[in-house]
Order: structure tokens, then sequence, then C-alpha cells
């Protein structure tokens, strides 16, 4: 008699009870971070947080240009605008404040986006995983352009192999996405990666790939959306530079965001970031002549609106959760 055979457990989406379960201890462990960070800002941080409105006000409009680019990498009828931004925000949200490692956090607010459309979540997690890929590859020439511009306000202060370091995990992500797109680099990756050993998985991952829309006039579109927001975020360097009494052009600024954020991929394995960003942020600012105190506290500050935005917005998606929306 044939013995039958009980399901697998499901290991993908995980189960509503299981994320309801990390996102509460997330939220706790979010708390204690916002509260420590907080308790331990020093007097120069303290000083620059009339900058903070202005540097959230900065950092939405940084969020809802990533979410219309997000929102092109879907095909026709597309998502809402509003859902999109929500799910972006939440996005940032989780990958902010929770060791997802870039990519987690899209595909755990594309849950959402995959309920209220009726879309096939493998679909939406596709999607996710594309933009993320191209908003690496749209850094590669934000990062180049203030490369240039610091090595012209700030001559022979970095290296040939410390600008080669810098632009290695987005050269490498350009490499990858190229490989994945071009029919003949395709076969070549999928040929070695089975004798690596893990080819079947690549196989699904294009496979999966292949629900996006990648007509090049919705690429095109989606990369300027993200170099809008690359962009967005040095003219918040250059506010709270202005409102700490520090002054810089916003050529310097855009060098401090674009050296800065590269320096954050290169800590790519950290929650968010952590450590490598601000390190980034304030060495990159003190070669352009910023005090390292003003230095310090603007990279202080830019960590801070990133938790008051990240804890309402785990709230928010916990909420959204229980209900079901």
């Amino acid at each position: 008699m044939a013995r039958s055979l009980s399901p697998r457990p499901r290991l993908w989406p995980p189960s509503p009870k299981v994320i309801s379960l990390a996102l509460t201890v997330a939220l706790l462990a979010g708390m204690v971070a916002a509260s420590s960070l907080l308790r331990n800002l020093g007097p120069s941080v303290l000083r620059a947080l009339p900058a903070l409105p202005a540097a959230i006000a900065v950092h939405g409009f940084q969020i809802a240009a990533a979410a219309m680019a997000w929102r092109l990498i879907f095909h026709a009828p597309r998502p809402a605008p509003w859902l999109m931004v929500k799910a972006r925000w939440v996005r940032e949200s989780l990958n902010g404040l929770l060791p997802l490692v870039g990519i987690g956090g899209g595909v755990l607010a594309g849950q959402a986006i995959a309920r209220q459309t009726g879309r096939p979540f493998a679909g939406v997690a596709a999607g996710a995983t594309v933009d993320l890929l191209l908003e690496s590859i749209t850094q590669l020439p934000f990062l180049l352009t203030g490369l240039l511009l610091f090595s012209t306000l700030a001559p022979g202060v970095l290296s040939l192999g410390q600008a080669a370091l810098l632009t290695a995990p987005l050269a490498a992500a350009a490499s990858f996405v190229a490989a994945l797109t071009s029919p003949r680099a395709r076969g070549l990756t999928l040929r070695l990666a089975d004798r690596l050993g893990f080819g079947a998985a690549l196989s699904r991952l294009t496979g999966a790939l292949g629900v996006v829309n990648a007509a090049p006039r919705a690429l095109l579109g989606a990369a300027a959306w993200h170099l809008l927001a690359w962009t967005l975020g040095a003219a918040e360097v250059w506010i709270i530079l202005q409102v700490m009494g520090t002054p810089v052009s916003f050529a310097a600024a855009f060098a401090i965001e674009s050296l800065g954020m590269a320096a954050r991929s290169l800590g790519f394995a950290l929650p968010a970031g952590l450590g490598a960003q601000e390190a980034g942020l304030a060495a990159v600012a003190v070669g352009l002549g910023v005090p390292t105190e003003a230095a310090v506290a603007m990279a202080m500050l830019k960590r801070l609106r990133e938790v008051v935005l990240s804890l309402p917005g785990l709230i928010f998606w916990r909420w959204s959760m229980h209900r079901g929306h």
C-alpha cells in the first residue's frame, strides 16, 4: 500500500504569524536602537536638530521618486502611485531596522502590493529584485560624478585604489544585470553557475524576471527616477550643513552624498550599512574641508532621520498586516 506523503512545509512566503512575530521583535529592537541613539547624541548633533524637519521633507520626495521608479517595473495596469509610495516607505523601514541585506524589505513590502492588486507574489518579488538592481546600477554614474567632483574640489586626497574599492560593488551589480539581460552573456552565466552548483537557482531567478516589464522605455524611466532620488540625497546634505552654519557648495554636497552612499554599499552585510554610512559621509566631508565635529553631526543626523521615518513605517506595516491590508 502506497504511503501518503504529507505536504512539504511552506518556506516562502512566510506565514502571517511568523511575519507578525518577526515585525513585533523588530519594532521593539528599533525602539531600543532609537532610544540609544537619542541618548548618545552629542552637543553638535543637538545643534543640528533644527535641520531634521527639512531632512525628513527632502527624504519624503526621495521615497516618492524611488516609488515611481519601482512602479514602472510593473506591466500595465500599474499599481496606484499612493500604493507604491506606501510600499517603498515600508520597504525602506524594514531594510533600515532589520538585517535584510537590501532585498528582504522589498520582498516583504511586495506582499501588500500582491494582496491589493491581485498580482502573483512571485512576480512582485521579482520586480522588487529588478528595482533593487536598477537602483544599484544608477548609483554608479552618481558615484562617478561624485568622484569627479571630489577630485576637482580636493585633488590628491583620494587614491586610485580607494576609488576602485568604492566602485567595485556597483560595477559588480551592473555586470550581474548585464549577464542576466544579454542572451549570450546569460547563457555563459548559466553554464558557469551549473559548474559551481547553483545553476537551478539562477534559472529560477531568470524565469521570475521574465514577468517584469523590461521594455527600454520603462527601464530608462525608472533609472531617471532613481537618479533624481540619489540627487535629492545631496540636497539633504547641503541643507543640513547650511543649518549647522558650515555651508558647502552643492557640488561638495553631491560628492559627500555619492561617496558616502558608496561606502554604505561596501557595508552591505550590515543592517542599513550601520557604521559604514556614517564613517563614509564624515570622512568625505572632512576631506572637503568640513570640520570634523560638523561632519560627524551631519552623518548622525541623517541616521536619526532614517530612524524617525523607519519606526512609523514598521508600526504601519505591523498594523497593515494585522488588518490584512
